[in-house]
This record gives structure tokens, C-alpha cells and sequence, in this order.
């Protein structure tokens, strides 16, 4: 401040009067926020001016509903944030959805039968193209059925067990239609047509499999049924080849069913080629050729060690040769093989049934066959009608005779072909049990006399009758020592083979 203005100021003070200060509490604030001045006048402790009042309380509930606005707003933050998660979990899924039946699609290999072109004269009868579609999927479906096989369709070249059905034509984008395009472009589709025509000779049904040509069957009946097992069985065999193969298990088809396990040898693929050499290992045993089913069992191990029915196979081949111990081995190897989705697992544990019943015979352990029996009866499989002369066999080795002579007088779990010498066999073993001797030199003959007469059997007589030497023979043997002739049993005992054990141990 300069001189002049503090002149000034001092002359407008009256002489002897000082100035008055103001209390520092008094002070205005150094602000022109109305807020900040009414509260800077609620610190002063004064009354406050009604202007002052309203103020505050206005501001207040400004600042309350500002609150309220920005907790609304981060409510709705979460909310779209939460959203946008939906939606991209959503489009993921989506993505991922599509990916799966793009993969499936590419991986698909499926049968699929289209409608059969008819007569104008069946269609008026209602035996319509779709009809004699469904007829022939029903005994494809049968077929297969009746194909009990380890290997799992799964594993197929040519699966349909999962994707067989009627192609009916029809318009519109459905999810069946897109599903059809996705898998008819990535995947692989096996087309079943045909037609059947009423000819000179008769009713004829034409199959075909893809681009392959088609084949004609004529009936001079006009036996419908009869054409569509033929067009099956055809397409049976074009399109599982392996599975029609183990199920040609006539005595007529015999013939066929290795010549077509021999061609599938030579198939390009490895898969292809270790199940034809196990199921050779099978046709070969059931034929009586023990050791020609050890050749297929081991070039099958050969493509694949840890394949599950042909150890099996193998096992059961050296069983019937004679060889204990290799057969113990054997199944303790099999039962540490994984069993992958290559293999029916049901039949496999039935398999595993079996094992056990092969270890109880070996080793004398009628636990072992109890335990089996057992297992055999869980089992849904066609082996489970094993499981009674399984517990028979098991009573026999406690020297209890009962349940054999009970088994026998109720027939049960006998096949038509073994049913007598079966019966035969049981009484000899209950007699000899018992020490019945004076009934056993009768036993016997009807025993040998039943035996030959199985062994000539069509079906199954080769069988039986390579069994002979290492299954036959040395129970024979122990019944004529128990005969006392001592001199037939040395000499019967000497025509068995020198590595079966039951033959050597009989010996000694």
C-alpha cells in the first residue's frame, strides 16, 4: 500500500479512536463456493441464516441422490459386464458345439439306407420302398445280433451300429437335413440301395453297396422274406466283413467263412488283418487244428501284443494241446491287457470267465471253480449256459458225486450234440469218485461207445476227436488202473504226446 492511500486511510479515523479488528474466528472464508461460506458459518457455532439452512439441506440431498445414481450405475456395469460373460460363454459353446459336429462329421463312416424302388402293384398292397427298406435293416440288425464277437462294432471300417437308418427324401433346412449335408461332405457315408421288378422268373430284388454293382436275387416263389435275407446277407458281407465271417458258423458255410477270414489277411489295414488272423486262430481250433490255431494266434500278436482275444485264443489252443503251464502263463498275461473301446467289454469279462475256469481245471481248485461258475452266471453272454457243469466239475473234485448224478438226470446245460456223452461222461466220473468199481468197466464202454459217436459228428466230431490224446486219453487211462488193467493203460498212455502235462503226470 502506498503512503498516500495509508494517509488517507488514517485521516477517515477519528482522532483518538482506535481501529477495530475483527476476531480471527470471525474471518471470511476465501472461497465464493456458497457451500463452502455456509459452512464455514455452521463452524462458527452462530445461528444459521434460513438461506444458509436451505443450502445444506439441498446440497445433502443432492449428494444422496448422486449416491444413489452412481451405485445404480455400477449395479448396471455388473450387470452388462455379467451379460457379455453370458453371451460370450454362450458364443464359446456355440463354437465349441459346432466344432464337435464338424469333428463328428469328418469322423462319421455310416450306413445309410435309402428307399428301394418297388412295383406300382407291392406299393398298392403297402409294401411300399420304405417297407422293404425297413425289412432289410431289421435283418441286418439280426444279423448282427447273432455275430457274438469281442471286437467292438465301434472299431469297424464300415460302423453302423450307431448311425443305420432310412434315408426318406424331404425339403426343408431341419437339423436332421444339416446333419445329413455335414456329414455327407466332411464324413464318409456307405449308400445301401436297390430295387426289386417282377421278372419272367419270378420276384427279384437287386442290392447294391455305394458305387459298387448291384447283385439280383430271383425267387420263382415271389418269396419276399426269402430275397431280403439274401440282399442282407450281401451287404452283410460288403460292408462288415469280418463280423459276417465269425457268424457263417453253419456246417455248409464253413468253407466260406475261412475263405473270407483268409482274404481279410491280406486287407491294407493292420486292424483288418490281426482280427482275421484271431478269428483264423478260432476256425482253425474248432476245426481240431490245435496248433494251426497257435500260428494264427501269434502272427495276430504279432500286429498288436496287447490284443485281448487273440492272447485268449492263444491260451485256449495251448490248453487243449496240453500245456499246463504255458496256459497259466497266458492268462495271467491276458489279464493285465487293457481293454480299450476296440473291445466288447461284456464279452471280454465273459472271456475272463473262462480263464478262470481253465485255471481251476489245471490246478485241481474247486474254489477257483466255484468262483468261475459264478462269474459264468453274471454273464449275459451265450457262455453263461457253462456255468452248471462248471459247478459240477468243482463238486467232482471234493469227491461229492451228488450234484454230477443230479446234473445228469435233469439234462441241464447240455448242447444237443454233447447231451449223451456228456451224461455218459458224468456217470463214469461219479462212479469212479465213488469207487464203484464193479460199475465202471460197464461205464467205460458205454463211455467209448457214446464218445465215438460224438467224435463222428459233422459239425463238431474233428473237434472232439483231436482232443483225444491229451483230454481223453489220460482219464481213460486212470479208470483202467482203477480196473486193474494196468497193461492197456500203459499202452493207451503211450500214444499221447510227450509235452502235455495231464499225459506225462498220468504216466508217472
Amino acid at each position: 500500500m502506498s503512503w498516500v492511500a495509508w494517509g488517507v486511510c488514517m485521516a477517515d479515523v477519528e482522532p483518538g479512536v482506535k481501529a477495530r479488528r475483527k476476531p480471527r474466528g470471525e474471518r471470511m472464508p476465501e472461497t465464493n463456493d456458497a457451500v463452502d461460506i455456509a459452512m464455514h458459518a455452521v463452524a462458527s457455532g452462530k445461528s444459521l441464516p434460513d438461506v444458509a439452512r436451505r443450502l445444506l439441506e439441498e446440497q445433502s440431498r443432492f449428494v444422496r441422490a448422486q449416491t444413489s445414481e452412481i451405485r445404480t450405475r455400477q449395479v448396471g456395469e455388473r450387470v452388462r459386464a455379467a451379460l457379455w460373460a453370458v453371451l460370450a460363454i454362450a458364443a464359446a459353446a456355440i463354437l465349441v458345439l459346432i466344432g464337435a459336429m464338424l469333428i463328428r462329421a469328418s469322423r462319421t463312416d455310416a450306413l445309410v439306407v435309402q428307399s428301394f424302388r418297388v412295383p406300382p402293384a407291392m406299393q398298392a398292397k403297402g409294401l411300399t420302398g420304405e417297407v422293404v427298406a425297413t425289412q432289410l435293416l431289421d435283418k441286418l440288425a439280426e444279423m448282427q445280433e447273432q455275430s457274438e464277437s469281442t471286437r467292438a462294432a465301434s472299431s469297424y471300417a464300415n460302423n453302423w451300429e450307431n448311425d443305420l437308418k432310412i434315408d426318406i427324401p424331404n425339403t426343408g433346412a431341419t437339423a436332421e437335413q444339416i446333419w445329413k449335408l455335414l456329414r455327407g461332405w466332411l464324413g464318409k457315408e456307405t449308400r445301401i440301395s436297390g430295387e426289386v421288378i417282377e421278372t419272367k422268373d419270378g420276384l427279384a430284388l437287386t442290392a447294391r453297396v455305394g458305387s459298387q454293382p448291384g447283385r439280383r436275387f430271383v425267387d420263382k416263389k415271389g418269396d419276399l422274406d426269402a430275397l431280403v435275407t439274401q440282399g442282407a446277407d450281401l451287404i452283410y458281407s460288403k460292408t462288415q466283413a469280418y463280423r459276417h465271417a465269425i457268424s457263417l458258423d453253419a456246417p455248409e458255410r464253413k468253407a466260406e467263412r475261412l475263405a473270407a477270414l483268409t482274404r481279410l489277411t491280406a486287407d491294407e489295414s493292420a486292424i483288418e488283418r490281426k482280427w482275421a488272423y484271431s478269428g483264423l486262430s478260432v476256425t482253425l481250433r474248432n476245426g481240431g487244428d490245435f496248433k494251426g490255431a497257435v500260428a494264427m494266434a501269434e502272427k495276430s500278436l504279432a500286429l498288436d501284443p496287447g490284443m485281448i482275444p487273440a492272447m485268449g485264443n492263444l491260451s485256449a489252443a495251448h490248453l487243449l494241446l496240453g500245456h499246463d503251464q504255458r496256459t497259466i502263463d497266458l492268462n495271467t498275461r491276458w489279464r493285465t491287457l487293457k481293454v480299450g473301446k476296440e473291445y466288447d467289454a461284456r464279452i471280454v469279462a465273459a472271456n475272463g470267465c473262462n480263464q478262470m475256469v481253465a485255471g481251476g481245471d489245471i490246478l485241481r481248485d474247486p474254489v477257483l471253480l466255484d468262483r468261475a461258475s459264478d462269474c459264468l452266471e453274471a454273464s449275459t453272454s451265450s457262455m453263461s449256459m457253462r456255468a452248471p457243469g462248471v459247478r459240477v466239475d468243482a463238486a467232482t473234485m471234493r469227491h461229492d458225486p451228488r450234484p454230477a448224478q443230479e446234473f445228469v438226470q435233469q439234462g441241464a446245460g447240455f448242447e444237443p450234440v454233447e447231451a449223451v456223452f456228456s451224461t455218459l461222461l458224468y456217470r463214469l466220473d461219479s462212479a469212479l469218485e465213488r469207487g464203484a468199481v464193479p460199475e465202471l468197466a460197464q461205464l467205460l464202454e458205454d463211455y467209448r461207445t457214446g464218445r465215438a459217436k460224438r467224435n463222428a459228428d459233422p459239425n463238431s466230431g474233428a473237434y472232439y476227436a483231436a482232443t483225444l490224446a491229451t483230454q481223453s486219453w489220460p482219464n481213460e487211462a486212470r479208470i483202467l488202473l482203477a480196473l486193474g488193467r494196468a497193461k492197456e493203460a500203459a499202452a493207451l498212455i503211450a500214444r499221447t504226446p510227450l509235452d502235455c502235462y495231464d499225459c506225462v503226470r498220468t504216466q508217472s
